[in-house]
């Protein structure tokens, strides 16, 4: 119990800083700014742990006058070929990338101690990369590289982890943008997983804040100019999105619904379903509804892509105005033979690329094809382009089905290369070397796991059908496709490569395909 000196000594008051017991713990500023981290992301404090979920990460939505601004996002894994594509990509984004002087793009990170070609290595554990393209509706008015460091900054705190990113600066479009790329391990070296609903919303939200605070809420006659603008555009807009969410499940969209909502959202809903109307993608019915046509928004992505394919094609083949051929994959074209003009990225997210050939005798064709048969091509470069009927069986699938036989039904990369270095495998000059062919073989498992035909197993193994080869057999009489092969015809052409326009790699001989 202790004696009554002991009780008066408990509560005597003492005037002034508190002293601390010996044994008293007091929580560190480290802590202090972890905890509170973790109360805003939902995330432990020292990182999430494995098995663990995702917690939200609590932003708040912008008010109807702050800067707008887009923000698109894709995740790409790395396994198979996705290391060769991430370092294609991040080489083509600052290629064509360009900055506000005309200067050609180039790589930056979150200071000028930033290590480009460090950025590129590969990294112990990454599973998968991130992709953004942030465009603020006003980055005319903005220094894209100051924004994309402060939002990457804000970005850090949010997930309470700090990055490993790269971004590059796109000057040469009618909408200034940037593009960010983060590793799939932060800087520890831990995985990275970013919550879904903050990708979706989360990081657009602060992208605004950020532009709002550095250029001030929006008038109210920036707010009617960007609307007027939005109405007429054509591709998928947030006018659009909001029509999506009145319309019914059948695709119609009421007056009575209309109503309902703001005067501001009403008039532009109503000026963009005019729009729509024009485009054959709306059409009114009786008693003030209108019916969405089936597909509407895809159909409206897919016109936005092809307005940007068309300007792509007169930028680099300015003839081929209202004469460019666009050729889509898998479909059967006519033989084009020409001069490439232009190389890029067609879809900046996911990476895929394109080619721009002259053809003779006027008018141009783009196109569409992999990181690893862009990286063969090269301006100036005298082409033949086709687009033979397309085996779906190939000669790796043979393998791969005749070892899986000999093995339970089981393909084992690791197992298959220790074979053929034992067996002492001799490949003729220039051919693949026995790893690279496993590699491949790697590669082509990942396509075929989304036709069902194999399925991956646990410690990098691979369950294959026995009747894989005669699966891709019937595939072909029932499912015909093209390919687009590209053979070189003569010397490469003489062309000035020190502008933006320059190719990363050069063709390496005859029959490169898609």
């Amino acid at each position: 119990m202790g004696t009554p000196g002991d009780w008066d000594e408990l509560f005597r008051p003492v005037i002034g800083r508190r002293t601390r017991g010996a044994r008293e713990r007091v929580p560190s500023l480290r802590a202090i700014k972890a905890r509170a981290t973790q109360k805003r992301s939902g995330q432990p404090a020292g990182g999430r742990k494995k098995g663990q979920r995702l917690g939200t990460i609590a932003v708040r939505e912008p008010s109807a006058a702050s800067r707008r601004c887009v923000v698109k996002a894709s995740y790409r894994p790395l396994r198979g070929g996705g290391l060769e594509a991430a370092k294609l990509h991040l080489a083509y984004l600052e290629r064509d990338g360009v900055e506000r002087d005309g200067a050609p793009g180039r790589l930056y990170g979150a200071d000028e101690g930033f290590d480009r070609e460090a950025f590129r290595r590969p990294l112990a554990g990454e599973q998968r990369q991130f992709r953004f393209t942030v465009s603020p509706e006003d980055g005319d008015q903005l220094d894209l590289t100051d924004f994309a460091r402060r939002f990457m900054e804000q970005v850090e705190t949010d997930v309470g982890r700090r990055l490993l990113w790269a971004a590059v600066n796109h000057h040469n479009t009618d909408n200034p943008h940037v593009h960010i790329v983060v590793r799939g391990v932060d800087a520890d070296g831990d995985d990275l997983r970013i919550n879904g609903r903050y990708i979706a919303e989360g990081m657009r939200w602060r992208a605004q804040e950020l532009a709002t605070r550095e250029l001030g809420p929006r008038s109210e006659l920036e707010m009617e100019r960007s609307q007027s603008k939005e109405i007429e555009r054509a591709g998928f807009t947030a006018i659009d999105r909001m029509l999506a969410g009145h319309a019914s499940a059948d695709g119609r969209v009421s007056a009575e619904q209309l109503a309902k909502a703001p005067r501001q959202e009403r008039a532009a809903c109503l000026g963009r379903l005019a729009v729509l109307e024009k485009m054959h993608l709306a059409r009114p019915e009786p008693a003030g509804t209108w019916r969405l046509a089936e597909g509407w928004e895809p159909l409206l992505r897919q016109y936005e892509t092809a307005v940007e394919v068309q300007a792509r094609l007169a930028r680099h083949v300015p003839s081929s105005l209202g004469k460019g051929l666009v050729v889509q994959p898998g479909e059967r074209f006519e033989t084009v033979e020409g001069v490439v003009r232009g190389l890029g990225l067609h879809d900046e997210l996911a990476g895929t690329m394109y080619a721009v050939v002259e053809r003779r005798g006027g008018g141009a064709c783009y196109l569409p094809v992999r990181p690893e048969v862009a990286a063969q091509f090269a301006l100036g470069d005298n082409v033949r382009v086709s687009s033979p009927t397309e085996s779906w069986a190939k000669a790796s699938d043979r393998i791969v089905a005749r070892y899986a036989a000999e093995h339970g039904g089981i393909y084992d990369p690791a197992a298959h290369l220790r074979e053929l270095v034992i067996r002492g495998d001799r490949t003729a000059s220039g051919q693949p070397l026995p790893a690279d062919l496993v590699k491949a073989n790697v590669r082509r498992l990942d396509r075929l796991e989304r036709y069902g035909l194999v399925a991956r197993q646990a410690g990098g193994q691979w369950r294959v059908r026995a009747d894989l080869v005669s699966q891709l057999e019937a595939r072909e009489r029932t499912h015909p496709r093209h390919r687009i092969q590209v053979d070189r015809l003569g010397p490469e052409r003489q062309v000035d490569r020190s502008g933006p326009d320059r190719g990363p790699g050069r063709g390496r001989g005859p029959g490169l395909s898609r």
